[in-house]
């Protein structure tokens, strides 16, 4: 599967090697330069850009990715990314990172969410064994049942 991660700091980098130990391409995008640490994540593709900017995500090509995980600090980031990736790009499975446990309830299918991780509640935890995002994103052998959401 090709999974295109938005957030390259810690827990985007640590999803992303737990992926590509599973063999699966990826491709982590930022905006932050200094979020763009290839030596980090050395079988990752690398895009410098804003994950929230239509011609981002073409540059990223989007359209060929099976999974999107937005994972970035910002929810309204979040937000704006899983929605342009199914709405624009037809992403077949996204996942969004909730940061602010009042935001929660935004995270839908209506905002192309098809599963929140509630980082207040689960994500700082499981950033330690991030198979548990390989599973809700579809990307893990045991993946079939995944929850909506979390709390």
């Amino acid at each position: 599967m090709r999974v295109a991660i938005a957030g390259a700091g810690a827990v985007g980098r640590s999803v992303a090697r737990e992926l590509i130990e599973n063999g699966h391409q990826v491709l982590l995008i930022d905006k932050a330069p200094a979020s763009i640490r290839p030596d980090s994540v050395p079988d990752a593709e690398w895009l410098l850009a804003d994950s929230c900017e239509l011609s981002s995500l073409e540059e990223a090509r989007l359209q060929n990715c099976d999974v999107v995980i937005a994972a970035t600090g910002d929810d309204k980031a979040n937000l704006v990314t899983a929605l342009l990736a199914k709405t624009e790009f037809g992403v077949p499975r996204t996942v969004g990172r909730v940061n602010h446990p009042n935001n929660e309830w935004l995270f839908t299918e209506a905002w192309g969410v098809d599963v929140s991780v509630s980082t207040p509640a689960s994500c700082l935890p499981w950033s330690r064994r991030p198979s548990r995002w390989a599973t809700w994103c579809g990307c893990s052998p045991s993946a079939r049942a995944t929850p909506t959401s979390l709390r």
